[in-house]
C-alpha cells in the first residue's frame, strides 16, 4: 500500500501546481505542494513534508519520488567560480618578426609603339580608284535616266579633280586657295576645253551619299545632267581626321 501511495504522489506531482515561484523555493530551500484537495503543504525537508502529510492522514515516502529531487535546491548554492582567463602574454618585448623583404619592381616592359591613327592607315574600305569609278558610274546612270549620253572618265581631268579635292579642305569654294578660279587648274594640267563645270562636297562617306546630295541640289544636278559635257574627272580625298572631300570637273 505504501508503494501504491508513493506512485500516486508522483503522479500527482506531475500535474501539481508549484507556488508561489520556484525562485523563492530555490532561495529558501522550501518546497510547497498543492494536494488534490487544495491543501498547500510547505517544508524545507522530506521529513517536514512527510510529517505534515501524515497529519492529514497521508502516509507517503517522498524519498522514493523523483519530483522531490527535481525541485529541491541546496540551502546556499555556491556560485561556481568563473575560471580565470589566462593572461595574454605581453608581446611588446617579443622579438619582432623580420619584415617581409620588398619585392623589387618588375622590369618595365618596353612600351608598344603607338598605333598610327586609323584614319592614316591605308583604307581597308574601297580604294580611291574604286570610289572614283563608282561616282563616274552613278553620274552616267543619272544621265541615262535623263536620256543623255554618258560622259567619259578622263585621266588628265582626273588629276585636276584630285588637286581640287585636296584644296577644298583649305577653302571650300570654287575659288582656289590662291584666289584664282577653279578652272585655272585645268590650264595648269594642260587641258583644253571650251566649257567647264565643277561640283564639290565634303563629309559624305560614300559615292552614293555624295551623289544623292548633288542630285538634290539644282546647281549640282544641272552640271551632272548637262548634255554638253562629254568628259568627267572625279576627285576623292580623305584627310587625317577621316573627313572625305569630293570634286567633279566636267568639260567639253
Amino acid at each position: 500500500m505504501k508503494h501504491k501511495l508513493a506512485l500516486a504522489v508522483c503522479a500527482m506531482a506531475a500535474v501539481m501546481t508549484l507556488t508561489p515561484s520556484m525562485a523563492q523555493a530555490a532561495s529558501s530551500s522550501t518546497c510547497q505542494i498543492l494536494t488534490s484537495q487544495g491543501t498547500v503543504i510547505s517544508g524545507s525537508s522530506i521529513e517536514q513534508l512527510q510529517a505534515k502529510l501524515q497529519e492529514l492522514g497521508i502516509s507517503v515516502d517522498l524519498s522514493d519520488c523523483d519530483i522531490w529531487n527535481n525541485l529541491q535546491s541546496p540551502t546556499n548554492p555556491e556560485t561556481p567560480e568563473t575560471p580565470a582567463v589566462p593572461e595574454i602574454p605581453d608581446t611588446s618585448d617579443s622579438p619582432q618578426q623580420p619584415e617581409t623583404p620588398e619585392v623589387p619592381d618588375s622590369p618595365q616592359q618596353p612600351e608598344a609603339p603607338d598605333t598610327p591613327d586609323s584614319s592614316q592607315q591605308p583604307d581597308n574600305m574601297p580604294s580611291n580608284a574604286e570610289f572614283i569609278q563608282q561616282v563616274v558610274n552613278l553620274v552616267n546612270q543619272e544621265r541615262s535616266k535623263a536620256g543623255l549620253s554618258p560622259v567619259t572618265a578622263d585621266a588628265t581631268l582626273q588629276s585636276a579633280a584630285q588637286i581640287r579635292a585636296k584644296e577644298i579642305e583649305t577653302s571650300f569654294s570654287h575659288t582656289r586657295p590662291d584666289g584664282s578660279s577653279f578652272s585655272s587648274v585645268l590650264s595648269q594640267q594642260g587641258i583644253s576645253y571650251r566649257g567647264a563645270g565643277e561640283n564639290i562636297a565634303w563629309g559624305q562617306r560614300s559615292p552614293e551619299e555624295v551623289m544623292e546630295g548633288w542630285m538634290n541640289s539644282p546647281g549640282h544636278r544641272a552640271n551632272i545632267l548637262n548634255a554638253s559635257f562629254t568628259k568627267l574627272g572625279v576627285g576623292y580625298y580623305q584627310n587625317a581626321a577621316g573627313t572625305n572631300y569630293w570634286s567633279q570637273l566636267f568639260t567639253y
